[in-house]
């Protein structure tokens, strides 16, 4: 059989698309191809190739692989089951009237694209697709914020950490750990602490299994964390349209207290923000005693040890953590440790220090009833985001002179010192570090030629006191 133009068979490719696939089981692609073919029978052409697309819009900037090989493969004809299968936006279309073949289609019939008329069709038809593919983004843009003013969740994408398949039934395994990670951080822990906590219980958030990735991000952690679904409120393109339609798994005043403290800059971590976070406690702190430098933390030879750049020294970490700790406790016990902090800490005598802390417990009292205010209605949200801005900063100046140049976190003003070596066995680790750094000189010794095994602790490690004045003058030797 000869085509409609005479001469042999023109080996024609077939095209098929479907935008959404729903069941992911083809069966929109295998249609489309079936009436393909029989127009190619009826055409009497031979069909060369079939080309698909499944579930990939042709109007989004989304590369559509089966497309870009189409247009690779140089075909003689081109069949598809509506022109809108192949070609929905005018650059797609001059990409295919470029190769200078015909298009049939099933349902919109022939576009002859060898002449300026059969172009000028074309080029109709596909500026109305792209309109209609306007109006349509349109029209479901106004019905997502109609719906999400509506309180009623999004369910086309994947399911949010927390809640359900629904989007709505709490997860409460999930539900737990998100509350025990609200929990850390007010604690004054880290956000890679909560990851850590995550990823070991096998908590790992739906998006990112389908994406494939390992675990918790320290971003992703933040964003749960601070994401207005877990009080209830339903958003649209980050801004809040209202009240949602699922049971809040955070309450309100938790919820701003962590956007204070993770949208803090400059919020304490056992030191200057300079990046990553030490998983250690001596990173950074113990110098090396042969050149000076500080040391990290690494293994060696399947031992945890600490070392230099230069590999100096490889001293156990655990012999070093233990002697450090032991130092810095043994200092605490001493009655001219809180004049030291004092002196240090630049805010004048004990009265000045008490005062810092009253007055940061009134502004943590004042966030948690403005946060509560605006619960029950008493304020909207631009008021009560206002006035927590305006409290915030006031707190985080004065939490900063309770810091001051020690470096130290606030301690409690009924149990101070009491409390810190009470609480010392379950510290966070920054706190530890703090305390450490703020108290104790740890030099680690290279080996010098002996065996590890048959070395001290006083050969592995020296430490010192320091004096509030943060010199190597050592107040007695630990």
């Amino acid at each position: 059989m000869v085509n409609l133009q005479g001469g042999s068979r023109v080996r024609a490719c077939i095209y098929v698309r479907v935008s959404k696939d729903l069941t992911g089981e083809e069966l929109g692609l295998a249609r489309q191809e079936k009436e393909c073919r029989d127009l190619c029978a009826r055409l009497g052409f031979e069909v060369a190739k079939v080309f698909s697309d499944n579930d990939i819009s042709a109007t989004k900037a989304k590369v559509r692989p089966g497309f870009e090989v189409l247009l690779a493969s140089r075909p003689e004809a081109i069949v598809c089951w509506h022109t809108d299968r192949l070609v929905r936006v005018t650059k797609d279309l001059e990409r295919v009237i470029a190769l200078g073949v015909n298009v049939h289609a099933v349902r919109a019939g022939h576009l002859d694209l060898s002449t300026p008329a059969g172009r000028a069709v074309a080029r109709t038809v596909t500026a109305w697709a792209t309109y209609e593919g306007e109006q349509k983004a349109e029209r479901q843009a106004l019905a997502n914020v109609q719906a999400a003013k509506a309180g009623k969740p999004y369910t086309a994408g994947i399911r949010p950490f927390g809640y359900g398949a629904d989007h709505v039934t709490v997860v409460p395994g999930e539900a737990g750990a998100i509350r025990e990670g609200a929990a850390m951080i007010l604690a004054g822990e880290s956000l890679s602490a909560v990851a850590r906590k995550w990823n070991e219980a096998g908590r790992l958030s739906p998006r990112s299994l389908a994406a494939g990735a390992k675990g918790w991000t320290l971003r992703g952690v933040k964003n749960a964390l601070t994401s207005p679904r877990y009080i209830g409120q339903r958003t649209y393109r980050g801004e809040v349209m209202g009240d949602a339609q699922w049971p809040a798994i955070l309450d309100e005043a938790t919820h701003y207290r962590l956007i204070s403290i993770l949208s803090n800059p400059d919020r304490f971590s056992g030191g200057p923000r300079t990046g990553r976070m030490a998983t250690t406690l001596l990173t950074g702190i113990a110098v090396c005693a042969e050149c000076g430098e500080t040391v990290s933390a690494r293994g060696y030879r399947g031992t945890m040890v600490y070392g230099c750049r230069h590999s100096h020294t490889r001293t156990p970490r655990d012999v070093a953590d233990k002697r450090a700790e032991s130092a810095a406790l043994a200092r605490m016990v001493f009655p001219d440790l809180l004049s030291d902090i004092i002196a240090a800490s630049g805010v004048g005598d004990g009265i000045g220090i008490a005062h810092l802390h009253a007055e940061a417990k009134s502004l943590r009292e004042r966030l948690d009833g403005l946060a509560l205010a605006y619960a029950d209605g008493s304020i909207n949200l631009s008021q009560m985001t206002a006035g927590s801005q305006a409290l915030s900063a006031k707190l985080n100046d004065v939490e900063s002179k309770l810091t001051g140049v020690t470096g130290l976190p606030p301690m409690d003003p009924v149990t101070g010192i009491a409390g810190v070596l009470e609480g010392w066995g379950v510290a966070p680790l920054h706190v530890r570090r703090s305390w450490v750094q703020f108290l104790v000189i740890v030099i680690l010794k290279p080996a010098k030629g002996k065996h590890s095994r048959t070395m001290t602790a006083d050969d592995h490690v020296s430490v010192d006191w320091v004096h509030a004045d943060r010199s190597r003058e050592s107040g007695a030797q630990a």
